[in-house]
């Protein structure tokens, strides 16, 4: 009734804007026709306040909330899919899965997780001892060069083969070797030298004796 009586106006006054006196009457026919007995009691029938009904007004769509919203709060997630990637490695990630858990299953993975912890903390410890042991192996390494011990029968060795050639000993001196081989006691050379100008009775030894690991010196039987 208020748009028709604009409307009528409207035409009226050729388009001209509406004043507050068109305004005014406008709006008192809009309520002669709008405002009557039938109308407010069939709207309040409606909404439930005359006569009172508590269950209409409190159901009435204006007041609820969206439907879709208050069943997304009584959902219960759903629990991740878990594949070899998602697979929890540490403690923390252990904790981070048990956030959405019902509070039995969050005691399970905080045992977990201090079990976790404590693995975390011998694999740290070895991982350092690891790496220590390794640094010293390479400065033993780089540092600790074994020595050449040279072997004192080369020398004897060699006067064994000039003898075997038939080569004559330096001075004109004859020289008798023998070398004794134990399992147990390294090769030990004993040689003597008799000099051809001095009488058969007097000679000189020279012995070369080696000794075992215990530093006990071995001795043998000498042949003249």
């Amino acid at each position: 009734a208020y748009r028709k009586e604009l409307q009528m106006l409207a035409s009226l006054t050729d388009s001209a804007p509406v004043d507050k006196v068109n305004f005014i009457r406008a709006y008192a026919k809009a309520r002669e026709v709008g405002m009557r007995k039938d109308i407010i009691l069939s709207g309040w029938r409606f909404t439930g306040n005359w006569p009172i009904n508590r269950y209409k007004a409190l159901t009435h769509p204006e007041i609820q909330p969206d439907k879709e919203k208050l069943l997304e709060g009584f959902k219960t997630p759903n629990p991740p899919q878990l594949h070899s990637d998602d697979t929890p490695k540490t403690s923390r990630q252990v904790r981070e899965m048990a956030k959405h858990r019902s509070r039995p299953t969050r005691r399970k993975y905080s045992k977990i997780a201090k079990g976790l912890e404590g693995l975390e903390m011998k694999v740290a410890v070895q991982n350092a001892r690891i790496t220590g042991l390794e640094e010293q192996m390479a400065q033993l390494r780089r540092g600790k060069k074994r020595k050449a011990v040279p072997n004192p029968n080369r020398r004897f060795m060699a006067l064994s083969e000039n003898l075997a050639a038939g080569e004559a000993l330096p001075d004109s001196k004859e020289a008798e070797i023998e070398m004794v081989v134990d399992e147990k006691v390294e090769s030990v050379i004993e040689v003597g030298v008799r000099s051809e100008d001095e009488s058969d009775d007097f000679m000189v030894v020279t012995k070369h004796c080696q000794r075992t690991r215990s530093g006990r010196e071995v001795k043998k039987p000498r042949r003249q």
